[in-house]
């Protein structure tokens, strides 16, 4: 049977899988340090790592790769490690940390918001997308992911941006939705865009510079990149498991 491009073989999954990833990505595995070779749904903007916009050069299709929680001695070129699902030319992807001859990529379909997906694939497949400069209306709109909304909408000051949403826990699980046990995050800040990044604090008193933020402060940080919205927190925004990180796109 021919896998479904470029996703697993229901798309219906990929929002019950982004949702684990930023679980596994909050949680961590091994006394919270999470495995060395898994690619996860959430961008870490906080650490600085150098995302790229990026597209697929290789002909044909180039195959996902596993990781080694799915099996052992993964990511590796060989045909054990290589995944149904597919991306093709010149589908654009987000490109995060490398692991010897993998990248870690994010791809979403700007057509369908239930086809997206997160894995390694092979850096010899993909050439670099030069970043267009953002201007203030590349920020505006209501963007989403599985359990989160974040909308952007001008601020008080011409060059500033109004920012403003929630995520929650739980909400995609019927059980706990019926017993009650969904917990909620919202984040609320005014800042100026510095190219096409953002980052506060959420202060006692309103917004801060996310440096001047305290550790219990609710800190984001958020990117603009190719049709996307990045975004990343300290995970104190909110009740427990609760995160607004991961890979957003606009809602029409």
């Amino acid at each position: 049977m021919r896998p479904v491009h470029p996703t697993l073989r229901t798309a219906r999954r990929s929002r019950r899988a982004v949702v684990l990833a930023v679980l596994a990505s909050a949680a961590g595995v091994s006394g919270g340090r999470a495995e060395e070779n898994e690619c996860q749904c959430a961008p870490v903007l906080s650490a600085g790592p150098v995302l790229a916009l990026e597209r697929v050069s290789a002909p044909g299709r180039t195959a996902f790769v596993k990781d080694g929680l799915a099996r052992a001695g993964c990511p590796d070129s060989g045909t054990a490690c290589r995944e149904r699902a597919y991306l093709v030319t010149r589908d654009a992807v987000i490109l995060g940390e490398r692991r010897g001859a993998s990248l870690c990529a994010t791809y979403r379909s700007a057509k369908d918001d239930d086809v997206g997906r997160t894995g390694w694939i092979p850096a010899e497949a993909v050439a670099v997308e030069p970043a267009a400069p953002v201007a203030i209306e590349g920020w505006l709109g209501t963007w989403k992911q599985a359990e989160a909304q974040i909308r952007v909408t001008r601020g008080d000051k011409a060059d500033a941006l109004a920012v403003a949403g929630y995520a929650t826990w739980g909400a995609s699980d019927p059980d706990r939705v019926r017993r009650g046990g969904i917990h909620i995050g919202e984040i609320s800040g005014t800042v100026v865009p510095v190219g096409d990044a953002v980052s506060f604090a959420m202060g006692e008193n309103g917004t801060l510079p996310v440096q001047k933020g305290g550790d219990s402060d609710c800190k984001v940080w958020l990117r603009r990149l190719g049709p996307w919205l990045l975004v990343d927190d300290n995970l104190a925004c909110g009740g427990m498991n609760v995160t607004v990180r991961c890979v957003y796109w606009r809602t029409p």
